[in-house]
């Protein structure tokens, strides 16, 4: 255990251990549906699906990380990289010492992510047709449906600001209603306004007693 710790938080494998750590706490609070208040701009995907046509979206398509959502491509990434760096430095770097040791560690963060893109790659292709027929569909008509929270002061017919997860995706959306609402309130997106590029909601208790009720 001294030296699973020790290799975990020295350097070079504390690094990874940092992203890894980042990716967990990500999931931990995805899973509890309590993410954070971060106001990040309109309409913005953070986390999200990788589009193809974008400069970025190339790349990973290029990488052959594509057709999976980008918090799980991450997290087998921190995951790989930190398995390779602490399983060089547990298999070879503790026994070096002076300038040897300094080589290792500065070539080891390099050569872990590359090792780690490739393993990455490899793991993400069996669970591309598990997302597949979700990542066909636009993002307009997937969320719709999708309970969200407020994360404005207040929403109106003319602005409103709300947060919701998708896909393990953590949006922050433009909406519209005629409710009163107020910041962390709960809502459901039930209409996509293109003219606005935002979501008319409504309350989360009125929808749930409508699809009762109906």
């Amino acid at each position: 255990m001294d030296t699973f710790l020790a290799i975990t938080f020295s350097f070079p494998t504390v690094i990874f251990t940092v992203l890894l750590s980042v990716a967990v706490i990500y999931w931990l609070i995805s899973l509890l549906g309590i993410a954070g208040d971060a106001d990040v701009g309109d309409g913005d995907l953070i986390d999200g699906d990788i589009d193809a046509s974008s400069d970025f979206g190339g790349l990973m398509v290029t990488l052959g990380l594509h057709g999976v959502p980008l918090p799980l491509v991450l997290t087998l990434l921190f995951l790989g990289a930190w398995s390779l760096s602490y399983f060089a430095d547990l298999l070879l770097g503790q026994y070096l010492g002076g300038v040897l040791r300094v080589l290792f560690t500065v070539t080891v963060v390099p050569l872990a992510l590359v090792g780690a893109l490739f393993l990455t790659s490899f793991l993400v292709r069996p669970l591309r047709p598990l997302f597949r027929r979700a990542f066909h569909q636009p993002l307009e008509k997937r969320i719709v449906g999708t309970p969200c929270v407020i994360v404005s002061s207040s929403v109106d017919a003319t602005s409103g600001r709300a947060e919701a997860m998708l896909d393990g995706a953590h949006l922050i959306l433009q909406v519209r209603s005629d409710r009163p609402f107020s910041h962390r309130d709960r809502a459901v997106l039930v209409e996509y306004l293109a003219d606005q590029r935002a979501y008319w909601v409504v309350p989360e208790a009125e929808f749930h007693a409508g699809a009762t009720t109906g």
